[in-house]
């Protein structure tokens, strides 16, 4: 599918926002959940074949099913006028979902999963000291960008934040916004539908070192980074965990606390890492 040269971009985003839980499918729950136990520091258990694991500003959950594999992303939004809200834009675009007290439930245009609910309280913090690192955003891959950017903006209010294109005009990458931070959803070109990565969000650059030397001690190696990429400015690092799924450790990640006009990028490797090579999606 082209895309659109001429893509309509917002200067704030109509939804309040923030990722809050991701539920993974797996071939292997139990090799699974202790990955992201030991590792990562969850607090987890099993119960009717569902791992659910907890620790402070993360939430995983991980059933039955194929490797690689989101089940649902879980955005907590801001208050209940933007839970109307968000209804009445389904609603108006006759996008079918599935209603509860607290939750929307709907597919996008790929067929993911989203879920957007009213806040909880929060997760007791843990006793132990443990290093931070929040939850922050997913990543799909799809091989239709423009209709899911159109869906994300127009019918569940994210606004498109940085915008990359190749030499001939196509979208490759669109970074999109539901809040001050940079993104919390990005939508990558690529020859089937799938998720591209999880990222969770550190403090700073010694906490990216602290989370690799964590990660060196258990014998997990870094696939790609340390870097930094261009939308967004922030650092990262990227692990794999058992079953093939991209973990992304950043810091630093712009805020945009007014309304901005989007950014464009080219399609290249120092768009995705200023620092040196990239792993480019399409």
């Amino acid at each position: 599918m082209k895309s659109d040269s001429t893509l309509t971009v917002p200067e704030s985003p109509h939804l309040d926002a923030r990722l809050c839980e991701i539920v993974f499918t797996s071939p292997d729950v139990e090799r699974l959940g202790a990955f992201y136990q030991e590792a990562l520091g969850y607090s987890g258990a099993i119960s009717a074949g569902v791992w659910t694991g907890e620790l402070s500003a993360r939430r995983l959950s991980i059933r039955e099913g194929a490797a690689n594999s989101v089940d649902r992303a879980i955005f907590a939004v801001a208050d209940e006028a933007q839970f109307r809200s968000l209804r009445e834009r389904l609603d108006a675009a006759r996008t079918p979902f599935e209603s509860a007290a607290s939750s929307l439930t709907f597919s996008d245009p790929d067929g993911n999963r989203m879920s957007f609910t009213l806040p909880d309280g929060p997760i007791a913090p843990r006793a132990e000291p443990m290093l931070p690192a929040r939850l922050q955003h997913v990543v799909y891959a799809s091989d239709q960008v423009p209709a899911m950017v159109a869906f994300y903006r127009d019918v569940i209010g994210f606004a498109p934040i940085d915008i990359v294109r190749d030499d001939t005009q196509d979208l490759t990458s669109v970074f999109l916004r539901c809040g001050p931070e940079h993104h919390s959803l990005a939508i990558f070109r690529a020859p089937r539908r799938r998720l591209d990565h999880i990222c969770y969000d550190v403090d700073d650059w010694n906490q990216i070192r602290d989370w690799a030397d964590r990660f060196a001690g258990r014998h997990i190696p870094i696939r790609w980074g340390p870097g930094r990429h261009g939308p967004g400015n922030n650092l990262f690092f990227f692990i794999n965990d058992p079953d093939g799924n991209w973990l992304e450790f950043s810091a630093e990640l712009e805020r945009v606390e007014v309304p901005r006009a989007a950014g464009q990028w080219v399609h290249e490797e120092r768009t995705l890492n200023s620092w040196g090579p990239a792993i480019l999606r399409s």
